[in-house]
Formats: C-alpha cells, sequence, structure tokens
C-alpha cells in the first residue's frame, strides 16, 4: 500500500511536471508563431482544464483509471500541437477576417485538450484522497514546480517541438507508474519509446509554422532566400536569412548616394529583420553612411564621444557610432543568440566588429545596464532595432516593454555627462503613434529628472519613414543648433522641433499635406496633459506599472471600429484589442457550464448538497485571487528577469513549490489566520516590489531567479494552505463535492486570467495585485468555519 501510495505520488508529480512543461512550451510557440506570447491565455487555459475535469469526474461514479487519463493527456500533448501548427489562425489578420474568431476558439480550445487530462487525473487523486486530498495536491503542486526548471533547460537544449514530444513522454511514464504491471502499462511504454525516436529524428512536417504575416515568413518568400541558421536558448528563438533583398538601414537620408552595403537578416521569434552588416567601421562606406543616418547627428554634436548603445540588435549602430570616431562604445547583451552568432558563424561576415578594440559588451540588458552601471556617457542612444509594422496588432500591443518607460528614459538621462545627449528613433505612422508617444515619455522623463522647462534641450526631426528625437543635459548652445541645422539640409530631414524653430523651416523636404508631427509635439510640450487626453489614441507615457509602449486604443474609438470591422485594416490595437474580449467571451462560456454542471449531475444522483452560501463564493474568491496575483507578477517581474517565459517559469516555480509546501502543512495553520497572514504579505509585496527590483536590476541572472523564489515563497506558502483546507471542510460536511471545488476554483481563475490582463492594460499592475489580494481579503470573509455549519 505505501509503495502504492508513493508510486502514484511520483506518479502525479510527473504528470504535473509534464503539463507544465507543455504549458511553459505554449508560450514560446505562440511567441514565434503570433505576435504574443499569450501567457495569460495559457494560465487560462491550463487552470480552465482542470476544471473542466471537475464536470467529468461527476459524471461518471468511477473515473477511468489514472494510467488511462495519462496515456490520453500525452496523446492530447501532440494531437494539440499538430493542431495549433496547422490550424489557419492568425492573430494579425483578426482585424479584418472575422472568421478567424472562429478559429481563435478551436485554436484555444486544441491548446486546454491536454489540461483537461491533466487535470482529470489530478482531480480523480483529490477525489479518492477525500480529507487527506494535501497529499496529491502537494504533488501535484511540487511536480509542477519542477517542470518549470525542466521547460526553459529542454527548449534550450533540444527547442520548442522537441519539448512537446518530452512533455508527452513524461505523461506516458507518468501513466507507466500507474499501471505498473496492468495491460495499460503494456500499451504506454511501447508509445513511450516510439515518441523517443523524435529526439534525434524531427520530420519537417512536425517543424512548427508560422503566420504567414510574421517577418520571417514574408523574408522566406524570396527566390534567394537562403534559411542558413536556427537556434534555440530558453528564452527566442534566432533565425537567419540570407538573400540579396536584404536592405535595412532605418531612415536613411533620400540624399544619400552610397551603395547600400550587403547584409543578413536575424529574426528574433520570427520578428525582424535585425540587419547584420558586410561592412568595417572602418571603411569609409561607414562614415558615408553615418553621415547619412539620423542618429549620426550625435557624433557631429559630440565628436570623439564615449558612448552607450541600448539594444543594438545586429550592430548597425555599432558601426555608425564607431565610424563617426567616437572614441569608445558599449553595447548591451539584449539577445546572447545574436552575440554568440556574431562571435561564430558570422564573424567574418560582420568584420569582426565585436573585436573592435573600441567596442565593449555589458553582460547585461538594456533595462538592467542602466541600472547597474556607474559610467556616465557623452552619447546615449536607444537604437531602433524593431522592424516596420504599419499595423500593429493587438496581440503585439499587449507586449511589455520596459526599456521605453518613463522611468528607463529618466535612469538614461541620469547617465549623461554634463555635454550628454540622449537619442531615440522611432518609426513614423499617420497619425502619429510610435514617434508621438515616445515624445510625450521623453517630456515626462525630463520632468522627473527636475528639467521643468525642457524645451530648450529639445531636438526633433523627421526623415521619409522615422523621427529623431533629441535630449540634451544642457540646454543647446547656438553652435549646436547651426550643426543640427547643418546637418538636416545634408540630409533633407525636417525638422519637427527646433527651441528656435522659424515655421518657415517645417515641411520643406518630405512633404505631407498638413505637419501634424510639429503640431502634436508642440502641443504636448505647451498643454501636456490636455493634449494627451484629447487626442485620438493613448499616447500617454508608459510607466514600469504600465509598460505597454505599443498599446495605442481608447474605448471612444469602438463605433468606429465596429462600422469598419472586416473592411480594413485596424491600427493601433483597433479590433485588435477586442481579442481580449473575444477570448473573455469564450472563457466565460466555457467556465459556466464547467462550474455548474458537476452541482447538477450530484443533484441528479443523490439528496441535494449542502454546500451554503460561503463554500461558492469562498472557492470563486480563491481562484480569483491566485490568478489575478500570478499574471501581476509574471508582468510584473518581466522587468527583473529580462524575458517573459523566463518571468513565467520563475513566479511558476516559486509559487506552486512554496503552495506545495504550504498545503502539506494546511492541517496545522488555522484557516483565518492563513488568509489575514496572505493579505497583509500581499500588500507588502505590492508596497516593496518596485523598490526591491530597482535595487536588484544590477544583479547577476541566477541571483535574481533566486531573489524571485525568496521574495514569491512566503505569499506562495499562504496560498497553497486555503484550498486544500476548505476543500477538508467540504468534505466533512458534504462529501463527494471536491469535483464541484475543483470545478469552481478553476473555472473562476480561467475567466480571471484574462481579466486580470485586461486591468494591467487599463490601469496597471499594481491595480492587479490589489485587486488579487482583494479577492484573498474576501475569501477570508467567506472563509467556512470548522465549528459551525453553513
Amino acid at each position: 500500500m505505501i509503495r502504492s501510495s508513493l508510486r502514484n505520488a511520483i506518479g502525479l508529480a510527473l504528470l504535473s511536471a509534464a503539463a507544465l512543461v507543455f504549458e511553459i512550451t505554449l508560450t514560446r510557440l505562440f511567441a514565434i508563431q503570433q505576435f504574443h506570447h499569450f501567457a495569460f491565455v495559457v494560465v487560462s487555459l491550463a487552470v480552465l482544464g482542470f476544471a473542466a475535469s471537475g464536470m467529468l469526474l461527476s459524471l461518471r461514479s468511477r473515473p477511468p483509471g489514472l494510467s488511462w487519463l495519462a496515456g490520453e493527456f500525452a496523446v492530447s500533448v501532440i494531437l494539440a500541437y499538430a493542431i495549433i501548427n496547422y490550424l489557419p489562425f492568425d492573430s494579425y489578420s483578426i482585424a479584418w477576417d472575422p472568421k478567424q474568431l472562429w478559429i481563435l476558439a478551436l485554436y484555444f480550445a486544441a491548446a486546454g485538450l491536454p489540461f483537461l487530462f491533466a487535470g482529470w487525473t489530478i482531480g480523480a487523486a483529490l477525489n479518492e484522497a477525500g480529507e487527506d486530498a494535501y497529499q496529491p495536491y502537494a504533488a501535484n503542486l511540487i511536480g509542477s514546480a519542477i517542470g518549470c526548471p525542466l521547460a526553459l533547460g529542454s527548449i534550450a537544449m533540444l527547442g520548442g517541438e522537441r519539448t512537446v514530444l518530452l512533455s508527452s513522454i513524461l505523461g506516458l511514464l507518468a501513466g507507466i507508474l500507474f499501471a505498473y504491471n496492468r495491460r495499460s502499462a503494456r500499451i504506454l511504454t511501447p508509445l513511450m519509446f516510439f515518441l523517443s525516436f523524435g529526439f534525434f529524428w524531427m520530420p519537417a512536417s512536425l517543424q512548427l509554422n508560422l503566420s504567414p504575416y510574421k517577418p520571417l515568413s514574408i523574408a522566406q518568400l524570396a527566390p534567394d532566400a537562403k534559411h542558413n541558421l536556427t537556434r534555440w536558448s530558453a528564452s527566442s528563438r534566432l533565425d537567419v536569412i540570407e538573400t540579396e533583398t536584404t536592405h535595412v538601414l532605418p531612415g536613411l537620408s533620400m540624399n544619400a548616394s552610397i551603395l547600400p552595403p550587403r547584409q543578413h537578416a536575424f529574426y528574433i521569434d520570427g520578428d525582424g529583420p535585425i540587419p547584420v552588416t558586410e561592412l568595417s567601421p572602418n571603411d569609409s562606406l561607414a562614415k558615408q553612411l553615418s553621415d547619412s543616418m539620423p542618429t549620426g547627428i550625435a557624433y557631429y554634436l559630440r565628436p570623439q564621444a564615449k558612448a552607450l548603445i541600448l539594444q543594438p540588435g545586429g550592430g548597425l549602430e555599432a558601426i555608425i557610432a564607431l565610424a563617426s570616431s567616437a572614441d569608445e562604445v558599449t553595447l548591451t547583451l539584449d539577445e546572447p543568440l545574436i552575440l554568440e552568432a556574431l562571435n561564430n558563424e558570422y564573424e567574418n561576415f560582420s568584420k569582426k566588429l565585436l573585436k573592435d578594440s573600441r567596442l565593449h559588451i555589458l553582460d547585461r540588458t538594456a533595462r538592467g545596464a542602466l541600472e547597474a552601471s556607474r559610467l556616465n556617457f557623452n552619447v546615449i542612444t536607444f537604437a531602433l532595432s524593431d522592424g516596420f509594422r504599419p499595423v500593429t496588432s493587438g496581440a503585439f500591443s499587449l507586449t511589455e516593454n520596459y526599456l521605453l518607460t518613463v522611468e528607463s528614459l529618466s535612469l538614461a538621462y541620469n547617465h549623461l555627462e554634463a555635454d550628454g545627449l540622449l537619442v531615440i528613433t522611432r518609426w513614423l505612422g499617420t497619425p502619429p503613434s510610435e514617434s508621438a508617444r515616445a515624445w510625450a515619455t521623453l517630456l515626462s522623463a525630463l520632468r522627473s529628472c527636475g528639467v521643468e522647462e525642457p524645451s530648450s534641450r529639445l531636438v526633433a526631426f523627421r526623415g521619409m519613414r522615422t523621427a529623431t528625437m533629441i535630449a540634451a543635459k544642457q540646454p543647446f548652445s547656438s553652435t549646436d543648433l547651426q550643426i543640427v541645422r547643418e546637418f538636416l539640409q545634408q540630409n533633407a530631414f525636417d525638422p519637427i522641433f527646433l527651441p528656435d524653430l522659424d515655421p518657415a523651416e517645417l515641411n520643406r523636404y518630405n512633404q505631407i499635406p498638413q505637419d501634424v508631427y510639429h503640431e502634436l509635439y508642440q502641443d504636448l510640450l505647451e498643454d501636456f496633459d490636455n493634449t494627451l487626453s484629447t487626442y485620438v489614441f493613448d499616447i500617454s507615457p508608459p510607466t514600469d506599472d504600465h509598460p505597454f509602449f505599443f498599446h495605442f486604443f481608447r474605448w471612444r474609438q469602438t463605433p468606429e471600429i465596429l462600422s469598419t470591422l472586416g473592411l480594413i485594416w485596424q491600427p493601433f490595437g483597433g479590433s485588435g484589442y477586442f481579442v481580449l474580449m473575444a477570448l473573455l467571451a469564450l472563457i466565460l462560456l466555457l467556465a459556466l457550464p464547467v462550474a455548474t454542471a458537476p452541482l447538477l449531475f450530484l443533484r441528479h444522483r443523490k439528496s441535494t448538497p449542502k454546500i451554503g452560501r460561503r463554500f461558492p463564493l469562498y472557492f470563486a474568491c480563491l481562484g480569483a485571487g491566485y490568478l489575478f496575483v500570478e499574471i501581476a507578477l509574471i508582468q510584473k517581474l518581466t522587468l527583473l528577469l529580462d524575458r517573459p517565459s523566463i518571468s513565467l517559469a520563475a513566479v511558476l516555480f516559486s509559487l506552486l513549490l512554496a503552495s506545495g509546501l504550504g498545503s502539506i502543512f494546511s492541517k496545522r495553520i488555522s484557516l483565518r489566520i492563513t488568509l489575514l497572514g496572505l493579505v497583509g504579505t500581499l500588500l507588502l509585496l505590492n508596497l516593496c516590489m518596485p523598490f526591491v527590483i530597482s535595487i536588484a536590476l544590477p544583479w547577476h541572472e541566477w541571483m535574481r531567479f533566486l531573489l524571485v523564489v525568496l521574495l514569491l515563497g512566503p505569499a506562495g506558502f499562504l496560498m497553497g494552505i486555503p484550498f486544500v483546507t476548505g476543500l477538508r471542510i467540504l468534505e466533512r460536511r458534504s462529501q463527494g463535492l471536491i469535483p464541484w471545488a475543483w470545478s469552481v476554483n478553476g473555472a473562476v481563475s480561467g475567466i480571471a486570467g484574462v481579466l486580470a490582463t485586461i486591468v494591467g492594460l487599463e490601469w496597471g499592475l499594481k491595480t492587479t495585485l490589489a485587486l488579487g489580494t482583494a479577492a484573498y481579503l474576501c475569501a477570508m470573509l467567506a472563509a467556512p468555519s470548522e465549528e459551525r455549519s453553513d
């Protein structure tokens, strides 16, 4: 009996690890295949799949054997991957193709199928355990925690597709442990060995298919395109396309009379192109190129500069700086896969750029470098390393960007020498969006640094496709402004803002019917708050609490969007933002029967279960609280851990491991004291986390990961107690209701995952975490007492 219990516990842990491996891998596959990692959707699908298992448990008095359920999980993982890979869902075209909404439902239903079988298995084990549910619950949570680092390691070593296989194989291994020597083991074992061959040979038909609108997919359409390299890390995938048609020189002057240098296109998660240029900084062509690029103006103004380039991409900005006789150029390490390729396969092609003695590489991402560095610079450039997007899909608008926030720009400004320049280049749009938000953010950053009248320290100009903004540490001198005018005239760039701008200088070269850029920039300088509130799009400055630089949607756009839905592309989040609403509606449609059906079946089977009024509210509040807290932490800690996938794994690992330990000790701690302590812990976490992140950002990666584990450990420990304690009280009062409680908790959690994302977009991450805390406070008020009936 003891051996059987131990075997089942190990099997549950393995199955839970398999489910988490699949969950984290899904976010990586979505990030590459679509335009966002959809972590909040994957988390919602996972808990909703687990909740649906409660409904299935209530349908049968005797559920299928654990071994068969684990085997069905393994098969469903492969099936889900196949459907996701071949179903023509595209989050980019959803703005003009209404049928994508139906495909969306099938797409995410397939993704949730494995979690249904995983939850069914674990729910059956919980139901069988009764008052001792904490034992399988602990095995589930601890196994899930182990799955988090396992997922990251296997993605880096095996790639995303083979990690899907690993998840399936772990499920089969769990089934074999459950079966021991029964017939199901003799079926599952050969299947496990068969799938293992996929580690050594992966058919081309099983390679991940990307959206046809992803830049990597478009690049491969070139007749001479050669896909020469694919490499995975835990947080990204690098692809290299070699073609003679790659010419990426953002903002290049129309007056430039140079033959563009040869380039190869690098793509991270299918996005790009990030150009790697076959050009030495010492070549005369490099100097001509620098003189014709908008960021080259910084080195006209500050010769022999000490420069810092943030998000340097494939090194184009480094070439510009070195060719302009910068004394020293420092780069941040934002994508290790690019650095690895430039030091190996593409070292000769890039003319050994990274070996230049004037070049230094910080072992940190851009934001971490700003926090960690004690150095000051003459020029700090926010490189334009992301591709032009004429239509910002709703999915992409959900992306967190902690480099283009008020806090980040303030840090950069404070790292300038007395004569320093801060340079930002963004893509132009009509009406202005990216460039306008960058300008608004720059204004806010300067004011937060104590610059009350920033106009004397600002310059902005535009070319055909980009706008460049420069903020100086000191007011621009008349000599500086003369140099700026000469540079603009030489390159046919139009001024948007100069401290002494003459209206006759506007709109001379790249002519447009009305110079909306100058008007908007001037309005933001003169009447900042009113301009933000009345502008057609949301261009308010992003902050670390609201880091969504590409989210321009306003609710007042809704009538116009709905009237043109399916007729035109919808820019700036447009109807794409309503993907969230569609997902919320889909989750609600699934969650309602999941939460209510088990109780209906149980009513039909026997006498009316006695659940009282407290239990439904209690389990619902626990589900909402857990997901609101989890989603807020995943998004917030992306700043500390640099990558969404790393943040997802770290938060899940920390909360699940600590919750598993908490469930083990659940019999020893009072429920109300637990919930009171949890509310206090979450309030303290919400208050202190910005300061802790700021202090820890300079630390090494493994130290930051460890900090997250320690930081979230107390909250996670307390979060693991209320659910199993509630199950124990419920089982004592009304036997057989555990499937219903499992369903209610999971159904509300599924809804909360999407709601938490919407709240974060609209009101910020602190509000999301505060609502999670409020949900636990409601759970404390609704908590059932062990001394009396409800």
